[in-house]
């Protein structure tokens, strides 16, 4: 039984032989990063001190991803990438952006995973993060408005929430409201409304079926 992110991760790459993975927001890289078995890995993290991880910021890896003019180990990403784990800054407009860079270099029936998107507590999603040692941040508002065409979405209710949303190949995935809308629809997310729609408009399902 799959109950954990890693085992998630491990078992996409395992069924859909997939061969390259970003990790957005490494922190400990022995927590997650180094447990997951594939071709070619990245980690990247502004406030890591481990080596192999790139200290950067993801707007600013992204913004140098495909500029060939930049140092190593930017230009690893000139080739699509097959699964992304967001777990970065856990604000919605962040994880917008997150995803939105990252829909640019997936690969056709590639994976991106957000994590902690299903929060049981409000205090836990405050912005900005108070004292409370669980913090998951605003991540749910993002994935309460998540709607694009070309692409499966689900979440799964393990470890915090995952949803993981797989790309349909052969179709460019495309945002159904334009981005200021988007970013007022975020916005407008009630904890009430995450409480009474959720389950629904996340698609949660309590067993992993991958």
């Amino acid at each position: 039984m799959i109950t954990h992110h890693t085992t998630l991760l491990q078992t996409l790459i395992d069924k859909h032989n997939l061969k390259s993975y970003l990790e957005i927001g490494v922190n400990v890289r022995a927590n997650n990063f180094d447990k997951i078995d594939i071709y070619c890995k990245i980690g990247v993290d502004p406030n890591s001190t481990e080596n192999g991880i790139i200290r950067a910021t993801s707007d600013e890896f992204f913004e140098a991803a495909w500029d060939i003019k930049k140092p190593w180990p930017f230009a690893r990403l000139l080739t699509p990438v097959d699964l992304i784990f967001i777990d970065g800054d856990h604000t919605a407009d962040q994880v917008k952006r997150d995803f939105e860079n990252s829909l640019r270099c997936l690969s056709d029936n590639g994976f991106i995973v957000i994590h902690d998107c299903l929060p049981t507590d409000e205090i836990t999603t405050c912005i900005p993060r108070g004292s409370q040692k669980i913090w998951h941040g605003d991540v749910y508002k993002f994935c309460m408005v998540i709607n694009y065409y070309a692409l499966k979405v689900r979440t799964y209710n393990i470890d915090e929430g995952c949803m993981v949303i797989q790309k349909l190949p052969g179709i460019t995935p495309n945002c159904i409201l334009p981005s200021h809308r988007m970013d007022k629809a975020i916005k407008a997310v009630t904890w009430e409304q995450y409480l009474n729609g959720r389950k629904i408009i996340m698609v949660i399902q309590n067993e992993v079926n991958i």
